[in-house]
């Protein structure tokens, strides 16, 4: 599927599911920039559990990001994320943190533990009926007890270390009105040696997860 009819494919779904259901007073389409779905009275969710999976693939951050295109291994990984909003930054968008931990396996893999921190920015949102999309980005550090075989590989053709990487986490979520605490996330996590200035390498790897987040 190309990358316009899967934005169409999504426009139309989101239009479908919110089409007649906006709430009274509101516009239809608009950039939240508070919680969409929350009485501005009630106090905020500021804590988050983000429980996901996710598939590894070869290549680069950037051809990964096209997950409907990318090169797919035999090789997963599942895992869990607690994340704090600390501050609203004005214009919809919220600062908050991230730390988590997840299990690494698969056909060509050994099994091994990730841990990584960061913060996190995100956006309230567009709005288009009763759906949110909101994106976000972390960024930060991860670390593992063992390489996966793309990374060991890596590691050898550079000479560098994989163990202690940065992190970036960009993501969307979505989110209906009548389940305004759950949000269904896709990211992609990125380990990187951000070209050379952690652990003398490139990339380490990239998976494209989906799971879900409960706010709280």
């Amino acid at each position: 599927m190309s990358g316009t009819r899967l934005f169409l494919a999504v426009a139309l779904l989101a239009v479908s599911v919110g089409v007649g259901n906006a709430g009274d007073g509101e516009p239809f389409l608009y950039f939240a920039t508070q919680d969409p779905f929350v009485s501005p009275e009630a106090p905020a969710a500021k804590n988050d559990v983000h429980m996901f999976g996710g598939v590894f693939a070869e290549r680069s951050f950037g051809s990964v990001m096209r997950f409907w295109d990318a090169e797919y291994t035999s090789n997963y990984m599942i895992g869990g994320v607690y994340g704090r909003d600390f501050h609203e930054l004005g214009a919809g968008f919220v600062l908050g943190g991230v730390a988590g931990a997840a299990l690494r396996f698969g056909e060509n893999d050994d099994t091994s533990g990730e841990i990584w921190a960061g913060v996190r920015i995100r956006h309230h949102g567009l709005v288009i009926g009763d759906l949110a999309i909101a994106p976000g980005l972390t960024l930060g550090f991860s670390a593992v007890t063992s390489p996966t075989e793309i990374e060991r590989e890596r590691e050898i053709r550079y000479g560098g270390d994989a163990t202690l990487l940065g992190f970036a986490g960009p993501e969307m979520a979505f989110r209906l009105r009548q389940a305004p605490n759950v949000e269904l996330v896709y990211q992609l996590h990125h380990r990187s040696g951000s070209n050379g200035l952690f652990g003398d390498l490139g990339e380490g790897s990239n998976a494209n997860t989906i799971g879900l987040r409960y706010r709280f």
